[in-house]
């Protein structure tokens, strides 16, 4: 969480144990929230569910304090909130809200590298999934980019170009993920049989022109 929160401090006439005041219920005189400067104050009253003549206990104020600091942390600002409250013998109180705004950050994103957990070959007839697999150069557990894998796919290509069989080749590769931040590659390979190219006929001669 960027904002960090502090109890509700009770100060003023009233002197009471922590447990006496707890379930006190008070009446709202005012409520004040000072310091913000990233989100606009009106957000952060509309945010909230006490106001000038609302019944109260210390468990509202704190709630409201935690929609405050919810607030704040859409907003990724940073900083802290103090949240006190003054009292009067007659139970009535006004409600401090101070915020420590220094501003809005940027959350960081932290980009975690795929790692290969295995490759996997359907439909190749031809070629055994073990000469495939060193074709490609990958490794499982080794981190890899979409630019790895496209390099792999090329490579798997190449190795039925250089076989020289008598077959054309598809390949799609599919990321399957096996747990967070590890894949498996599914090649999905379709072989097809190459059309023998037509030749002309010798036993047709040559054409002499009359």
């Amino acid at each position: 969480m960027r904002y960090a929160k502090m109890a509700v401090l009770l100060g003023g006439a009233m002197a009471v144990a922590p447990a006496a005041w707890a379930d006190t219920t008070y009446t709202v005189d005012k409520v004040i929230i000072a310091g913000s400067k990233t989100v606009p104050v009106e957000k952060l009253y509309a945010a909230i569910q006490e106001h000038a003549g609302s019944r109260v206990t210390t468990a509202d104020i704190i709630a409201d304090q935690d929609a405050i600091t919810k607030v704040l942390s859409a907003n990724n600002v940073v900083g802290g909130i103090k949240t006190s409250m003054a009292a009067t013998p007659n139970k009535h109180i006004v409600v401090t809200f101070a915020l420590d705004d220094q501003g809005a950050q940027a959350p960081v994103v932290t980009h975690v590298a795929a790692k290969l957990h295995d490759e996997i070959f359907v439909g190749n007839k031809s070629i055994s999934s073990d000469k495939l697999l060193a074709a490609s150069g990958l490794t499982p557990g080794q981190d890899v980019s979409s630019e790895q894998i496209l390099a792999a796919e090329q490579a798997v290509l190449k190795a039925y170009k250089d076989s020289k069989l008598p077959i054309s080749v598809n390949i799609t590769g599919e990321n399957k993920q096996i747990s967070p931040g590890h894949y498996d590659v599914v090649w999905t390979i379709v072989e097809t049989k190459a059309k023998k190219k037509k030749h002309s006929d010798d036993d047709e001669g040559e054409k002499v022109d009359q």
